[in-house]
């Protein structure tokens, strides 16, 4: 379709202005003005971002430690008062704490219990039918209280009577000789408590919430969920939230859509995770910026014909030129009256010749400076290699040639099939990818060597430019071989013993940390094998030490031909030795106790006639729900060993 014949001159008229010098300039003047607009707004946007999110850090650390501190100030009130009311109950009968009218205690508490040391409750109140004479043996806290007598909250748990999710406030009671005689628990509904009734109140916005858990994933509170006890999964993924769980806290930024805080509540053993959204914390910015940006254009619409203005009057002396170059070309003037264009016109060819004499001596510097650092690539005691942009070798020296064999004949391909089965692709990759995004490259592999010997190689590339130009890569490359196999045995010597070749202290305890994790994490169960050698001390005082050694050397290969491939066995310290059995439940762990303490009591040293044995007292134990760390397994084996000791030696005692 043509064009009307109106529009055809317009639109070439249109095509000459900005063509022209003027149309040109002002449109690098708006283009210019917009991107300094766009820096200025982009600037704008980072740092009003960055104090934003600073200022909305410091709130909600403020906020995060004052709900830590309130819940903590409400716990340990509790807990408080449960004492000072435990003390006053050394003899406890029905009706001891109606008879203590504990009124006060109502607004802390929605009910009290008395237990006593055989976890059965002899008193409540207030007052619930068929309560009394039941057996509190089942619920987790009354087993922990037996076990350790200390204050403690307990995990969620929904009433048998009442059916209402509550937690449970405990603390030990004492008899009048000061003997253990039970607990005082104080019970507090989760969906009624004032623990958890303010968050509401708190100034973290229309969508700011706060959610509590338990350090064992159970959740106590959130906005959305107060009836039951959801477990911690049906929450989003949130791995901060499981490093809360261990104790950790902090805030951070997670996933670009939350600003979060995590706190611990040391006494009851719970984690508070304050949320502020990413949405709401800009929202203000981002209204601030949109205003602005509306300011910018209306800017740049009064700016243009300003700048027309004095784009007009800074060029019009070429319109003088102009016309006096067309009267130049007619023959109606001999010379130009611009002596100042002339002067320029000068100075640009004094200029250009300089320019072209510089660049020549530059020329020849730099074929000296190439020269130069080939000879020094050539004399280096390291190897080291050239390579152009697709990554082929164009110097090699002669100590690179030495170590590997490598020339300016090997290809990519080639060399890459030296290099380890489980190094060679991430190497390969990271190659290819520092020569098309153009950046350096430090990596460590293992290579075959010329006679099939394996080598430990460190490279270092830098990406060389020239005038913004990528023109290869420089590398250097040193053989680490040895010092990988001095480290590797400097790790080893860490964590084992060098008589016997076994984990020593601090091995096994690594070791049990990581089969804890794995009780904690999925269940599986791990058992714990403990013994010392019984008659030892004889063979070392009556043979000596080398004897007492050969004897321990004994025991260590007796342990290896029992333990299976999976376990683990250490050497703590003079004669006391231990196996850890990951995934092995107690049954199997107890005849694999006795089939080693069997092979032991077997063993014999002999020295100028005179033979001697020994025998092993074995203590096993397993993870239990209630440990917290090793340490609690381990000393449960130990005493089963001395058990086993007080039996006569040579038994396997669980404990």
């Amino acid at each position: 379709m043509t064009q009307p014949k109106r529009i055809k001159p317009f639109t070439a008229a249109l095509r000459r202005h900005l063509l022209s010098l003027r149309g040109r300039l002002l449109l690098g003047v708006a283009a210019l003005w917009l991107l300094l607009s766009l820096l200025l707004l982009a600037f704008g946007w980072q740092s009003g971002s960055r104090l934003v999110e600073e200022t909305n850090r410091v709130h909600l650390r403020y906020e995060a430690d004052l709900i830590r501190n309130a819940i903590t100030q409400q716990v340990e009130e509790r807990m408080e008062a449960l004492e000072g009311l435990a003390g006053q109950l050394q003899q406890v009968s029905p009706g001891t704490l109606a008879a203590r009218n504990p009124q006060a205690l109502m607004s802390l508490f929605d009910g009290l219990l008395v237990v006593n040391a055989d976890n059965m409750i002899i008193d409540d109140w207030p007052k619930v039918p068929n309560r009394v004479g039941q057996d509190a043996s089942v619920r987790a806290y009354a087993q922990f209280m037996r076990h350790f007598q200390r204050r403690h909250v307990s995990e969620p748990f929904v009433g048998i009577l009442s059916g209402k999710p509550m937690v449970m406030l405990l603390v030990p009671r004492k008899d009048t000789d000061g003997n253990y005689a039970g607990f005082l628990g104080g019970q507090v509904e989760i969906g009624g408590s004032e623990l958890f009734d303010n968050f509401d109140h708190l100034r973290l916005g229309n969508a700011g919430h706060v959610v509590v858990t338990t350090a064992s994933g159970r959740l106590l509170y959130h906005p959305e969920q107060r009836r039951g006890l959801p477990d911690i999964s049906q929450l989003k993924d949130d791995p901060q939230l499981e490093l809360a769980m261990l104790g950790w806290e902090g805030e951070v930024l997670q996933d670009e859509e939350a600003l979060k805080a995590y706190r611990q509540i040391w006494p009851a053993d719970w984690v508070v995770s304050v949320y502020l959204p990413l949405g709401q914390m800009y929202a203000p910015l981002a209204e601030l910026m949109e205003r602005i940006t509306y300011q910018v254009w209306w800017s740049l619409g009064l700016l243009l014909p300003v700048m027309g203005a004095l784009i007009w009057l800074a060029l019009h002396p070429l319109s003088h030129l102009a016309h006096q170059i067309k009267e130049l070309r007619h023959g109606s003037r001999d010379a130009l009256e611009i002596p100042t264009q002339i002067t320029e016109l000068r100075r640009v060819i004094d200029a250009f010749n300089k320019l072209e004499k510089q660049r020549l001596a530059t020329l020849h510097d730099l074929q000296q400076r190439s020269a130069l650092l080939r000879g020094i690539l050539a004399a280096s005691p390291q190897g080291m290699f050239v390579t152009d942009t697709r990554g082929e070798l164009t110097f090699v020296n002669p100590t690179l040639q030495r170590m590997l064999g490598i020339t300016l004949a090997t290809h990519l391909e080639e060399w890459a099939r030296h290099i380890h089965a489980q190094d060679r692709a991430p190497l390969v990759k990271a190659w290819l990818a520092s020569l098309l995004q153009q950046q350096d490259l430090k990596r460590q592999f293992r290579y075959y060597g010329e006679h099939g010997e394996l080598l430990w190689l460190d490279v270092h590339t830098n990406a060389i430019s020239v005038d913004g130009e990528f023109i290869g890569l420089v590398g250097v490359v040193r053989d680490i071989t040895q010092r990988q196999h001095e480290d590797a045995l400097r790790r080893w010597e860490a964590e084992h013993d060098p008589l016997t070749g076994l984990l020593n202290r601090r091995g096994l305890e690594r070791r049990l940390e990581d089969a804890f994790a794995e009780w904690q994490k999925a269940g599986i169960s791990s058992a714990l094998l403990l013994f010392d050698l019984d008659h030892f001390k004889c063979i070392n005082d009556t043979g000596g030490h080398a004897l007492g050694d050969s004897m321990l050397q004994q025991v260590a290969a007796a342990m290896g031909s029992e333990a299976r491939s999976s376990d683990h066995a250490a050497r703590q310290g003079g004669d006391e030795f231990a196996m850890l059995l990951p995934g092995c439940k107690l049954p199997r762990a107890l005849q694999i106790a006795e089939s080693l303490r069997a092979r032991i009591a077997e063993l014999s040293v002999e020295q100028h006639g005179q033979s001697w044995q020994v025998t092993a007292s074995i203590g096993v134990s397993t993870f239990q729900p209630d440990d917290l760390t090793i340490h609690e397994v381990m000393k449960r084996a130990d005493a089963a060993s001395y058990a086993a000791k007080s039996r006569g030696r040579n038994e396997v005692v669980s404990g």
